[in-house]
């Protein structure tokens, strides 16, 4: 069984804090019902699971969006300041993940335990059996120190260590995070992605601002975990979400509101400079700054929805993800265009939160990560996420190999034995 989560961006908690307690306890029981349900198969009969593959497909940490970065290092300078810095960053979300870091970690002494089954091929209550238990860690956009971080600060007990690298795969199926199939995190010599730009030079800046504004103060850590929690692109649709989410009840005074947004535009003014002075300026021959300093104006204005013409850069191959021989290929980033062609329907499953809406504000459409079950054998193959989030909605497809079906989570995840291939 294969279970694949991602994006729980558990950061240090200077601007925001992490996932609610009471969605890695769901997760943990979510999982332990999966083991006992992936074990029936499709005549009835009942098997144990032989192992539990967990895989944490990227983003498990958020070592950008900081208050370290708020001042004149950057994650991505060279030099001691910087490298005292990214060891603070790293420090304090280990230290704000020990939840679900204990979780995986008993999962990988203990296993978990399901029912044995009986001669005929039925569970049985009175007996039971530990299912072993292996996970694999995988370097995202946000957290692509890892490997660093393990050997230099985590000072790990090497035999209880999870695997870390940045793709797992048994030969049929490929995790990987997939950040490299996005114009936004295109790699330009030795400075930052786009990506990395706008989480550090915007939304942590953003965060930072709110420190002075008169009657955002209490509600300010849980806005820029909105902003945080999904593609950074999104962050004025989910701006324009949280404050109407806001509005009722008189939540937020109109003063703040405006205050809020006058932030908002100044960030991005300063975001438009700051990258204006990177390499990470163009793909494709397009001048992704400046349209996208456009957008996230207009967007955060309530323009309706302006066009999004950083798509027109993405290739339409779908990029390196496709060298994967496997039949079906998970990622944990979510895709700026997911469906944008028959292949992408086919063989390709996306872990990533869209943009919220004016109704959805609370904690769990944010943070819970889906799960995704693989049941063994070709023609009983079968994707089905975890019911974690309640503001979720249904979809699936079939091809010729396997049934794909179960619930598209608003925010992130997905989660036997693999290769990991280390950067």
């Amino acid at each position: 069984m294969l279970v694949v989560t991602s994006n729980w961006c558990v950061s240090d908690g200077t601007l925001f804090a992490g996932p609610p307690r009471r969605l890695i306890d769901r997760f943990r029981a979510e999982v332990r019902k999966a083991s006992l349900r992936g074990g029936f198969r499709c005549d009835g009969s009942y098997r144990p699971v032989d192992a539990i593959d967990v895989v944490l497909a990227g983003d498990t940490f958020d070592w950008l969006i900081s208050r370290e970065w708020t001042g004149d290092v950057r994650p991505w300078d060279d030099g001691r300041r910087a490298a005292a810095a990214r060891e603070r960053v790293v420090c304090g979300a280990i230290g704000r993940s020990h939840r679900l870091l204990a979780t995986l970690a008993a999962w990988m002494r203990r296993g978990i335990e399901v029912p044995a089954a009986d001669r005929r091929g039925r569970p049985m209550s009175a007996a039971s059996r530990l299912v072993p238990v292996r996970v694999a860690v995988l370097c995202g956009d946000r957290d692509r120190w890892l490997e660093q971080a393990v050997c230099d600060w985590m000072q790990p007990a090497r035999a209880s260590m999870p695997m870390i690298g940045t793709c797992w795969s048994d030969g049929d199926v490929a995790v990987r995070h997939g950040e490299e199939i996005d114009p936004f995190h295109a790699v330009c010599g030795s400075g930052p992605t786009l990506g990395e730009s706008l989480a550090v030079d915007l939304i942590a800046r953003f965060g930072a601002t709110l420190d002075g504004l008169t009657g955002v103060g209490p509600l300010a850590a849980g806005l820029v975990r909105r902003l945080a929690g999904g593609r950074l692109i999104d962050a004025p649709t989910r701006l324009v979400g949280w404050l109407s989410a806001h509005d009722c009840g008189a939540m937020l005074p109109t003063t703040p509101r405006q205050r809020l947004v006058d932030a908002w535009h100044r960030s991005v003014a300063l975001w438009h400079r700051a990258a204006r002075r990177l390499p990470s300026g163009g793909v494709a021959g397009v001048d992704l700054v400046e349209r996208i300093a456009d957008w996230l104006e207009r967007a955060a204005g309530g323009d309706g929805q302006p066009s999004r013409p950083w798509l027109d850069a993405i290739p339409a191959s779908g990029g390196p993800l496709f060298g994967e021989a496997a039949t079906t290929v998970l990622l944990g980033h979510p895709a700026a265009d997911p469906m944008a062609s028959a292949v992408w329907r086919r063989r390709v499953v996306c872990l990533g939160p869209g943009a919220l809406q004016s109704g959805d504000h609370s904690d769990d459409h944010l943070y819970a990560p889906a799960a995704v079950l693989v049941r063994p054998g070709r023609s009983e193959r079968q994707i089905e996420w975890l019911p974690l989030d309640a503001a979720a909605a249904t979809v699936g497809w079939q091809d010729d190999d396997h049934l794909v079906r179960g619930v598209w989570l608003s925010a992130v995840s997905r989660g036997v034995a693999g290769i990991v291939d280390a950067a």
